[in-house]
């Protein structure tokens, strides 16, 4: 995996980890902003963004393979960590988040906690366009409607496009033979039960997330676990709205560590 890191003047490293068909870009602006002191690692999944060419001939993008990679990446930083995880990225988070010895914090996005077997029709919004993110090799056109849907703002959906189209077509593929597998673990058991303050950032425009589910998993949560509401905003809080991403995060940082 390639990583983008920014090192902080203060105790604490930032996980980010990006979604499927994506890649680090859409935590570009958080990286390089200074206002958060602590040490930045940004991560392109196998298959995607910089790490393209480093696994042009693997053929494993399972989910178990990123758990995996990240377990022995993240555990070899000798700090505590915040895990960042937009969609993908946020249940690979949660699958992961028993095994990081150094956890205090977790953050995700885009990413409903499912349960096993996985509860589609609960977590998730029935938008057919979206299904073109678990689709080996879609059309252009396929690939811009879910771009403009999954965004609230048109103008991010160039970003998302340019990152879908260079990504691993197998890597779509693998997910959704573990998805529709029921490779993935109990997220909502694993999320609710975790001890760290508990953070999940909602796009009220987010087409594919059952905000009403969220609720219901925080209330479960009870007192570690907030929702942090942005208007506007759809399925990439980083990518869509930087400075609030950015101040957002600055409330976790100091509250966590």
């Amino acid at each position: 995996m390639k990583k983008i890191i920014q090192k902080g003047k203060v105790k604490g490293t930032i996980i980010f980890i990006h979604g499927n068909s994506s890649s680090s870009a859409v935590f570009e602006q958080i990286i390089e902003a200074d206002e958060i002191l602590q040490t930045k690692i940004a991560i392109d999944l196998p298959g995607h963004g910089k790490s393209i060419r480093e696994y042009k001939y693997h053929t494993d993008f399972s989910v178990q393979f990123y758990k995996d990679q990240l377990i022995e990446l993240i555990n070899n930083i000798n700090d505590e960590i915040i895990l960042v995880g937009n969609s993908l990225g946020g249940h690979l988070a949660i699958e992961i988040a028993q095994s990081i010895t150094n956890l205090k914090g977790l953050v995700i996005f885009g990413t409903p906690p499912v349960k096993k077997p996985i509860n589609f029709e609960e977590a998730f919004l029935p938008v057919e366009a979206l299904q073109t993110f678990l689709t080996e090799i879609p059309s252009s056109q396929e690939i811009e409607t879910a771009a403009e849907i999954a965004v609230f703002d048109n103008e991010h959906s160039t970003n998302i496009i340019v990152d879908f189209k260079k990504t691993n077509p197998l890597v779509r593929k693998c997910i959704a033979e573990d998805i529709l597998g029921g490779k993935l673990s109990n997220e909502f058991e694993i999320f609710t039960k975790l001890k760290i303050p508990k953070f999940i950032i909602v796009g009220e425009e987010d087409p594919s997330v059952n905000s009403n589910y969220l609720v219901n998993v925080k209330n479960v949560c009870k007192d570690n676990c907030t929702i942090i509401p942005f208007k506007n905003c759809g399925h990439y809080p980083s990518l869509e709205k930087p400075q609030e991403f950015l101040k957002t995060l600055q409330t976790i940082t100091e509250k966590v560590f």
